[in-house]
């Protein structure tokens, strides 16, 4: 997404845990299908010939469906931030807000679409099996659907050609309901849209056909990210901000979907344990002081592989191709195939998709972002207009708390 300032409120968005937790989202997609490919059986429900160990260093890249989910939230918070740090939190010109939009995700989108079709034709018809297969056959209509970023919505469209990009057409669905669900936000406030945007994922999944695959709960996911940035902006002044309570459903989304992942439960609700814990640590990495945490997602290394990660999550899987076509004579087998793809692939899939992103993707990123010269730090601020979320008695008496804490050395953010 863009990051943009504004004059009135010199606020920069680009913060780096938000680069730090992208880049090792799409980093986690990355290694998953390196190891997808150098032992597809479970792709084609077939045993696995990789030895006992090997076989135990790919079970946790298995779960790439997490890294999507995570990119959800983390789109819905940062949509939700754009809009607090360019004014009150509101969109002012919904045609301007969508051209943005589009212009940001669009160049990128496409420039992969068309070098995925040559990588198609070129390299993905001549691999016999797993996960070859996935990525064909290429029809008109899939290429249709694609091009009008409706294929997630067909299991016959959803995977062809390139298999990462059915989350880029849902992601896309949901910039379309963003307006409304921001008005919705402001209007009926954080609990009743979070609500009804579950219900309205629950009732997709009991009743639709194929309701595994149309990943009707990343709304409520969307929605949750963005509830965690408003809470991070506009806190209720009676509870104030809540970082104990944030590290807390933190570790226990994250804990209890391991557990979840480990153990077979439904998809959905694996993905909406990590969204939680996701959304949790976006929250609380924005209202709490600098910490370990902090400065591990800020480690630059991470923080310039989010700056990019978007390009690296469409076009690393062509380029693994392209790589994996060209392997040396007798690099065959899931071990010798895994360091293969681990050595050379992995780098030049990096590579690639960075010089990709400095064509399709660094021009459209606002100028501004690309050139601000400090980063901000992750307060909740404190100039901004809050809206406040509860009786005159309990902002009067928020008010005081925030004085008094002021006057003292503690380093918290004031609520007003």
């Amino acid at each position: 997404m863009p990051h943009e300032t504004s004059a009135q409120n010199p606020v920069y968005e680009r913060l780096p845990f938000l680069e730090g937790l992208r880049g090792l989202a799409a980093l986690y997609v990355v290694l998953g299908h390196i190891c997808s490919m150098a032992d597809p059986s479970k792709l084609a429900w077939k045993a696995s010939s990789a030895p006992v160990w090997l076989q135990g260093l790919f079970a946790p890249f298995q779960y790439g469906n997490l890294a999507v989910a995570t990119f959800i939230v983390l789109s819905g918070f940062c949509l939700q931030l754009a809009l607090f740090t360019r004014g009150d939190g509101r969109i002012r010109g919904l045609g301007r807000w969508f051209t943005r939009r589009w212009a940001r995700i669009l160049p990128p989108y496409y420039g992969a679409l068309a070098l995925s079709l040559i990588v198609a034709t070129t390299i993905t018809m001549k691999q016999p099996g797993m996960p070859f297969q996935h990525y064909l056959p290429i029809t008109d209509e899939g290429l249709l659907a694609h091009l009008f970023l409706v294929h997630n919505l067909s299991t016959e469209w959803m995977y062809k050609i390139n298999g990462v990009m059915w989350s880029i057409g849902l992601e896309a669905q949901l910039y379309l309901l963003f307006p409304l669900l921001l008005a919705m936000l402001f209007k009926a406030g954080r609990t009743l849209t979070l609500a009804l945007s579950i219900a309205t994922a629950a009732l997709a999944v009991i009743y639709l056909p194929n309701a595994s695959k149309l990943y009707a709960w990343y709304l409520p996911l969307f929605v949750l990210g963005m509830v965690s940035a408003n809470l991070a902006y506009r806190p209720n002044l009676t509870a104030g901000i809540q970082p104990a309570l944030a590290a807390m459903l933190a570790l226990l989304g994250f804990f209890v979907a391991g557990f979840a992942c480990h153990h077979g439960w439904a998809i959905y609700t694996c993905d909406s344990l990590v969204g939680l814990g996701v959304a949790a640590l976006c929250y609380l990495l924005m209202v709490s002081s600098v910490n370990p945490l902090n400065r591990f997602l800020a480690w630059r290394p991470l923080v310039w592989l989010g700056g990019f990660s978007y390009s690296l999550y469409l076009m690393h899987h062509p380029i693994e191709q392209i790589v994996y076509a060209h392997r040396p004579a007798g690099t065959e087998g899931p071990e010798a195939l895994f360091w293969y793809l681990l050595w050379a692939g992995l780098p030049l899939m990096i590579l690639g998709s960075w010089v990709f992103s400095l064509v399709f993707e660094r021009p459209f990123v606002a100028r501004r972002a690309r050139h601000a010269e400090q980063e901000r730090l992750p307060l909740a601020p404190t100039s901004l207009p809050l809206k406040p979320f509860g009786s005159d008695h309990a902002i009067r008496r928020a008010k005081l708390k925030a004085a008094s804490r002021e006057r003292s050395s503690e380093p918290v953010p004031q609520l007003v």
